[in-house]
Formats: C-alpha cells, structure tokens, sequence
C-alpha cells in the first residue's frame, strides 16, 4: 500500500546554512536509497516536505522526523493512501532570498504532484508557490 504525507515545520533558530543544507542532502541519499519518493525544501526557516512510499515505512519515518529536534511546529498538511507515487525520486533544495526557483523547476516539481487528489494537489501547489516566491 503506498502511503504519502506532507507537512511544513519551522527550522530551529540555531541552525546554520551548512547544517540546513547537511539535513537536505543527507535526507535525499536515504531516502533515495530507501526507496522514498517526495521533496523536501527549506526556505525562510521553514521546511516543507512530501514523503511517499510504502504506508508503513513513511509512517515510522514520520514518527522519526516528529522527534527530530533541528525543527518544531510541525504541521501535518496530509497523510493519505496513494494509487501511485507522484515523484519519480526524492529531492531536496535549500531557498534563500538570493536563490529562487526558476518557473521550469517550479512546472517539474508541480508536475509531480498531479496523481495525488485535487485537494492534496491544491495544498502542495499553494505551499510550493509560498515556499518559491
């Protein structure tokens, strides 16, 4: 059964840029290597990520990033069953003011979400275009 879940959270105010960008990288090896799909971005001290896969690795994996202590309020936006997985892979990218997305990446990563229903699709397209603009 193929499981996803989105949520947003806000960074702990002590993190560095290295840190931020050592939690990206490191999250998108294992979950590539766990055959965990979704995206995951910081911007602003905020994260938002979609997690996808089979229902009960992404809820223990949900359950870790709950105690991870690197950030909190943490906001379930949904957790639902899938048909099929949205992303092709897991990715990871790190927002500034100075580093915006360009549209193309922006379409991709939209583009990604169309198999999820048209209210989760609705929720991650409004937080994307928050996170990216």
């Amino acid at each position: 059964m193929n499981y996803a879940i989105s949520y947003v959270s806000t960074a702990d105010i002590n993190l560095t840029s290295e840190q931020i960008d050592e939690v990206l990288k490191w999250s998108e090896n294992w979950n590539n290597s766990h055959h965990i799909k979704g995206l995951l971005i910081y911007s602003d001290g905020n994260f938002l990520q979609v997690i996808e896969g089979e229902k009960e690795i992404i809820l223990r994996l949900f359950e870790g990033i709950k105690k991870d202590a690197r950030h909190h309020n943490i906001i379930k936006i949904f957790g639902k069953e899938i048909e099929s997985e949205s992303f092709d892979d897991y990715k990871s990218d790190f927002l500034s003011e100075h580093r915006k997305y360009d549209e193309e990446t922006l379409g991709r990563y939209l583009n990604n979400i169309q198999t999820l229903d048209q209210g989760s699709q609705k929720v991650v397209q409004t937080m994307l275009n928050a996170f990216v603009n």
